[in-house]
């Protein structure tokens, strides 16, 4: 508060010197160029000294909040889903839906142990590759939190206090044009934004194992989409089961036999249905058609009075 009160009164003592009038020169003296300037470098300086100092509140403040809501999702996983024990959240910063501009933050994570050809590998030779699908992005910086000490067994396993924080990289992109088609909702941005993210290294022996690192179990848990849920038709019918479960249990539901009932319209019996009483009809016809031969024959056999009209055709 003191640094914006000083800098209002540096840019109105600017404008006191600045101003044309006779009268205020009189009062305050004949105008002087370089004090000017330098009341203005000094008034600019505060103000900017105050944004920077927000802008760095800001940040700290996402940084904290982020760390904290990736550990808690990543937490509850038991072992990492790639050998190499490590684990992405990757959360949006920005977005802009109009022209396809976000920037994100993505950051990995050891949630356990490493297994197979990774075992033994330390983090600092562990490289990283991001690409996306659906759009052109670039890393900003890829700033290094954390190792794994391999003289201290006890980091080899995962961390008693949960996911340890190894890497964050700050990306920028924008989204292809091509894949610009209104109306741009969650369900056609979240893919086109989603990181592919590869993991390299090499082992002991020089040779070079590669595994890639799913994004899905930690995203868009802080900032943009934090408060959106975006389910596939699985995840849904999946919940769907699970609420049926619950009331069963509870018994506020009856057991249905599955089965027994019509539940939908019955389309593939309708069409079965109909081609059957199509065929019985035609075998039918058919049928009628042979019998009225078969006795027309045997009248005319009757008439023209040969013995071999009782024998049956």
């Amino acid at each position: 508060m003191q640094l914006i009160t000083a800098a209002v009164a540096s840019l109105l003592a600017l404008q006191v010197y600045a101003a044309p009038g006779a009268g205020m020169r009189a009062v305050v003296g004949a105008r002087n160029p370089i004090l000017e300037q330098r009341v203005a470098e000094t008034a600019y300086d505060l103000l900017e000294r105050r944004q920077s100092d927000s802008k760095t509140a800001n940040d700290t403040k996402w940084d904290s909040d982020t760390t904290a809501a990736c550990t808690e999702r990543l937490a509850g996983l038991d072992a990492a889903s790639n050998p190499s024990g490590m684990a992405l959240c990757y959360n949006l910063v920005k977005l802009d839906t109009k022209k396809g501009e976000f920037m994100a933050d993505l950051r990995l994570f050891e949630v356990s142990a490493p297994s197979g050809a990774w075992s033994g590998i330390p983090l600092n030779q562990m490289q990283g590759g991001i690409k996306f699908n659906g759009a052109t992005a670039s890393e900003i910086n890829g700033q290094k939190v954390a190792s794994r000490d391999l003289a201290n067994p006890s980091l080899s396993t995962r961390q008693s206090e949960g996911p340890k924080l190894h890497r964050t990289y700050q990306i920028v992109g924008k989204i292809n044009k091509d894949q610009m088609v209104p109306p741009m909702t969650i369900q056609k941005i979240e893919p086109l934004i989603m990181p592919i993210f590869s993991l390299s290294a090499t082992d002991a022996t020089g040779r070079t194992v590669t595994t890639n690192i799913s994004s899905n179990e930690a995203s868009f848990v802080h900032g943009i989409f934090a408060n959106e849920v975006v389910m596939s038709k699985l995840t849904m019918a999946s919940i769907a089961v699970d609420n049926i479960k619950a009331e069963l249990a509870a018994g506020t539901v009856a057991f249905i036999l599955p089965g027994v009932n019509l539940l939908i319209f019955p389309v593939g019996l309708v069409v079965t249905s109909v081609w059957m009483v199509v065929g019985f009809a035609i075998y039918g016809f058919g049928t009628y058609e042979r019998y009225n031969y078969r006795e027309t024959y045997r009248r005319r056999k009757a008439m023209s009075g040969s013995k071999s009209y009782a024998t049956r055709i």
